[in-house]
């Protein structure tokens, strides 16, 4: 009777580790750390990736692949700014920007020194979203200086309606208490 029962927890425990080895492959654990939390990290990744494409294609000496990832990074940017995202389109373009700047030789020397296509789109990549970021700044503080403007404006007219409501108010506790003298013959 001991050997089955010796037996059975034997299958018993076979077969829960197998159950917990197929929960752990089909779960794999999740990294804390590689979890992202916003559309600027998400850009910045964007970014890393797309710079590394980047430089496999100047690696590979390949003028119009260049050309075609410096194209999609600028779209990438208009893309972010149409969605009104001015944080993720800032972080994409300083890190795209950056390696741009810090690989202009290399980019020149693939695509050419009088590419005007590669070159207009370099500027446009380190100057728009920047430019862009600023205005809408601007606008941010100008919509927060009209806000307390009109806050201040609210303020006022309230205070005034209800000096108003408080004179009319005792003008009526005045002429009542007038009137009941009156009657009363005092």
């Amino acid at each position: 009777m001991r050997k089955i029962i010796l037996a059975v927890m034997a299958v018993a425990a076979i077969g829960f580790t197998s159950c917990n080895n197929k929960t752990n492959k089909d779960n794999p654990a999740v990294d804390s750390t590689s979890i992202v939390t916003s559309a600027a990290e998400l850009a910045g990744i964007d970014a890393d990736n797309l710079t590394k494409d980047l430089a496999e294609k100047i690696a590979a000496n390949n003028p119009e692949a260049v050309q075609a990832v410096i194209e999609q990074a600028k779209a990438k940017i208009a893309e972010l700014l149409a969605k009104g995202d001015e944080e993720a389109a800032k972080v994409y373009q300083e890190k795209i920007s950056t390696f741009l700047k810090d690989n202009a030789d290399k980019i020149k020397a693939v695509v050419g020194e009088e590419n005007a296509a590669v070159n207009t789109l370099i500027s446009a990549i380190t100057a728009a979203p920047t430019e862009a970021a600023a205005a809408v700044e601007g606008a941010a503080e100008a919509a927060e200086g009209a806000a307390e403007d009109l806050k201040n404006e609210a303020q006022k007219k309230a205070d005034e309606t209800v000096d108003a409501q408080k004179k009319k108010a005792a003008d009526a506790i005045d002429g009542a208490a007038a009137d009941a003298k009156k009657k009363l013959g005092l």
